[in-house]
């Protein structure tokens, strides 16, 4: 449990910086990008401020998850964090389509005059932003959904950041405006991708589906390698949250003078993939 808390108040701690430091310069970027007339540094603003949202959705997750479990909530409230990944997700997903939308329009329309070098000192400033946010996040805890779909939004602030600077060199010295809106539909294919994946991610454990990765058939045979197992009858295993994993199991033992044995060795194997378990036992 220990250890558990101190990855909680870790999380906790970078979730709110990056918050107010993302919040605080999406405004900025926004602002600017009405000013320059720069499609890119605008859909980054949005996706910034979009992003300073869901890192304080996020942040809020993490503060309810922790809180205890109640007569009402048994599980408590770990479920708080799939859920805001899953929004998170959503908007790593609508906000690429509507920039996608905006620059086909701009490609079959024109660009009109886009202020480059306004645009390239405020992307450089983002740029140094997203780093530290980045480099705040990485200090979380990695195997949590919600840090993960978090640090995804910053990436892909990272990215147009870097992106944004490389277009307005390519405007300021070769007038090059048509680079904006391509570069922009690029960078929000990269960022649905993203989004696609911690949605399906999030949806699966919303869904009570099996972990990512886990392998349900090699539990299955070290429970009945167990001395004295018989037979599975049934057996489920399925996440709660990004980092809390159940397995309920129904098996028939041939001894049951053995059963304070098998329950420990199933116990052992149960720690040993980290799953809570609950086990029924008949003769």
């Amino acid at each position: 449990m220990g250890h558990e808390h101190n990855h909680s108040h870790s999380n906790k701690k970078v979730l709110f910086f990056a918050f107010f430091i993302t919040t605080l310069f999406a405004l900025l970027e926004v602002i600017y990008g009405f000013i320059t007339g720069s499609l890119l540094l605008l859909s980054e603003g949005g996706h910034m401020l979009s992003d300073g949202l869901s890192l304080g959705l996020a942040f809020f997750a993490v503060v309810l998850a922790t809180k205890a479990a109640t007569a009402t909530k048994m599980f408590g409230y770990k479920r708080a964090e799939p859920i805001a990944a899953f929004l998170n997700g959503l908007g790593l997903i609508a906000i690429p389509i509507f920039v996608i939308c905006e620059a086909v329009k701009r490609l079959i329309y024109g660009s009109g005059q886009i202020l480059s070098k306004e645009m390239l000192v405020v992307a450089a400033i983002g740029l140094v932003v997203n780093l530290a946010v980045a480099f705040a996040l990485s200090r979380g805890e990695k195997d949590n959904i919600n840090v993960r779909a978090a640090a995804l939004h910053v990436l892909a602030d990272l990215l147009s950041s870097v992106s944004t600077i490389i277009v307005s060199l390519l405007i300021m010295f070769f007038n090059f405006t048509i680079i904006d809106p391509i570069a922009s539909i690029i960078v929000s294919l990269i960022i649905l991708s993203g989004g696609w994946k911690i949605t399906k991610e999030s949806l699966n454990i919303l869904m009570e589906g099996k972990p990512k990765g886990f392998d349900v058939e090699e539990l299955k045979k070290e429970i009945l390698n167990v001395d004295g197992v018989s037979t599975i009858k049934d057996i489920k295993v399925w996440s709660l949250s990004g980092d809390s994993h159940y397995m309920n199991a129904h098996i028939t033992i041939s001894d049951e003078t053995r059963y304070k044995k098998i329950m420990e060795n199933i116990h052992e194997l149960s720690h040993k993939y980290d799953l809570h378990e609950t086990v029924q036992i008949t003769y």
